[in-house]
């Protein structure tokens, strides 16, 4: 994260992250960087947000080896287009909404501040719920 207050405000403000612990200073836990975390909790997840001192502010890169993107699952296509609809209010850009493995689902995706990419998706496994041609 390039900074990590904006972070913390976008996953628990945009996405509904609870903040489990706050900007633990370099050294006063288990880290082993030069830098500032923050752990947060969210869909039954725990994850760290990492500010290494080192990052002069750059942008994350996709197609340099690390992490490519992430994805939060919808329990329902009704679930998925509500949270569409919740990031368009909040002003976060996304791609449409469409189908993902022939029938089998729906998904879009946006970027988080420092430019990971986070992908929402929804798969019918049960195949009760048919994803239209057009799922938006």
């Amino acid at each position: 994260m390039a900074i990590l207050e904006r972070s913390i405000r976008f996953y628990c403000d945009v996405l509904g992250a609870d903040l489990l612990v706050a900007d633990t200073p370099e050294g006063e836990d288990y880290r082993r960087f030069p830098g500032r975390a923050a752990i947060l909790s969210l869909g039954g997840h725990v994850f760290d947000l990492c500010e290494h001192s080192s990052n002069a502010g750059e942008r994350f890169d996709p197609v340099r080896t690390g992490l490519d993107h992430f994805a939060l699952e919808a329990e329902s296509l009704d679930e998925l287009r509500a949270w569409a609809n919740w990031l368009d209010t909040s002003g976060v850009a996304r791609s449409e909404i469409r189908k993902v493995a022939g029938d089998l689902g729906a998904m879009f995706d946006f970027v988080d501040p420092d430019g990971i990419q986070i992908e929402f998706t929804h798969y019918n496994l049960g195949g009760s719920e048919p994803i239209a041609s057009n799922p938006v």
